[in-house]
């Protein structure tokens, strides 16, 4: 009996729950959006026009790839709290979760890439703050930028070990350790399903209205702001928010100067704040610490 039910786990691992790719008509243009807006940033911006065709595409992608996520992660505090989910663990971990489990539930090459960049974005900031001497704040609600990025990381390749083999194998991620990555994406698979499967919206449902904004910036913001409405960022993920889940109220996606790099989901106004100066610090870190430094 004993064999029986072990021989059973095993095939219960090895054949994760995976929910189908979910055709979103807001995401499926995002790729040709961002190509447009690595063309334009050579062709207008002065301090731009030195860099070849491919450095100013992965700049804008890692851009975009980050603000992207970072978008999700907020949205996935305003889930968890606009329709009372249980959170076992920490909010900020189940945040990224969401986030990752959204972005790979699309199962485009673009929403790869994008969780790509996003945990070479925590890489990165992980490089900077050991050049710079930034302390360690163990204290922090949210992981550290390692444990972050790896967590990205891991559950891609629990959800497809040989397609992620070569992510895996550039992160220096653990063979034993990528076995227990695909209980890792079975749990996060499972768990986000079950929570969410009240709350998805029928074809004939009415789409909660979700307003975006874009509110003024001057200097390097503004080209911040510039890439964001052109890649349509706002209205991306307010889009496909709206079409996959039936939300309690209507919410608001705003992108605002801040006076340093942030973000967050303000719950008394049903507000998701994306920073620009957020996305000007992710420009600088790509270009100190990315590719070829």
């Amino acid at each position: 009996m004993l064999f029986v039910l072990l021989c059973l786990s095993d095939k219960v691992l090895a054949q994760p729950n995976a929910s189908p790719p979910v055709k979103s008509p807001e995401l499926s243009a995002f790729q040709a959006k961002v190509d447009a807006a690595a063309l334009a940033l050579r062709e207008t911006d002065p301090r731009f026009k030195s860099l070849s065709p491919a450095a100013a595409q992965s700049l804008v992608e890692f851009v975009s790839g980050n603000m992207l996520f970072v978008l999700l992660h907020e949205l996935g505090h305003a889930v968890i709290t606009q329709m009372g989910l249980p959170v076992l663990g920490r909010m900020e971990d189940a945040a990224d979760t969401f986030a990752v489990f959204m972005l790979l539930r699309v199962g485009s090459d673009f929403s790869h890439r994008a969780l790509v960049d996003a945990a070479e974005g925590w890489f990165l900031a992980a490089r900077r703050d050991e050049k710079t001497g930034q302390r360690v704040a163990y204290y922090s609600e949210h992981g550290l930028n390692q444990q972050r990025a790896y967590q990205i990381v891991c559950i891609m390749v629990g959800s497809d070990a040989e397609k992620f083999r070569d992510l895996a194998e550039e992160t220096n991620l653990p063979e034993d350790r990528r076995h227990g990555c695909l209980a890792d994406y079975s749990n996060a698979v499972f768990s986000w399903n079950l929570l969410l499967e009240p709350h998805r919206r029928a074809p004939d449902q009415p789409k909660t209205k979700i307003d975006v904004i874009y509110d003024p910036a001057d200097g390097d913001l503004a080209r911040i702001r510039d890439l964001a409405r052109s890649i349509l960022l706002l209205e991306t993920v307010a889009g496909h928010a709206a079409h996959q889940l039936v939300w309690p109220r209507p919410l608001t996606l705003e992108m605002q100067a801040c006076g340093f790099p942030n973000a967050s989901w303000e719950i008394r106004t049903r507000q998701v704040i994306l920073c620009y100066e957020l996305g000007a610090d992710f420009a600088e870190l790509y270009r100190e610490f990315g590719d070829g430094h």
